[in-house]
């Protein structure tokens, strides 16, 4: 994944950038394609929260997953909305990233 992703750049929950090959270097990557608006989304997004959590906590130091939100919401507001839900360690490719078509 460090392939298709690196010089790019993800984001935050909270909005920081960060380059894709530090975060996601020695990781299994998840692209998880969801919006807010979306029923399927919301309900499945809770079990993937949950699961990964616990996957989480059981992994030794740096966990060996990360998930990449790939938003298919039609604002940059409903994408941060969306994260808002999400675990903390998640990323998303930027709103205006031409790879998030």
């Amino acid at each position: 994944m460090v392939d298709v992703l690196g010089g790019r750049h993800l984001v935050t929950p909270g909005g920081a950038w960060v380059e894709a090959e530090a975060a996601l270097q020695n990781k299994v990557v998840a692209l998880y394609f969801a919006a807010i608006r979306c029923a399927s989304s919301r309900d499945f997004t809770p079990l993937l929260c949950d699961f990964y959590v616990d996957l989480v906590e059981q992994a030794r130091r740096p966990a060996p997953l990360a998930v990449v939100l790939v938003s298919t919401d039609s604002s940059a507001q409903e994408m941060q909305d969306f994260m808002r839900l999400l675990p903390g360690s998640w990323l998303a490719l930027p709103f205006h990233d031409p790879y998030r078509q």
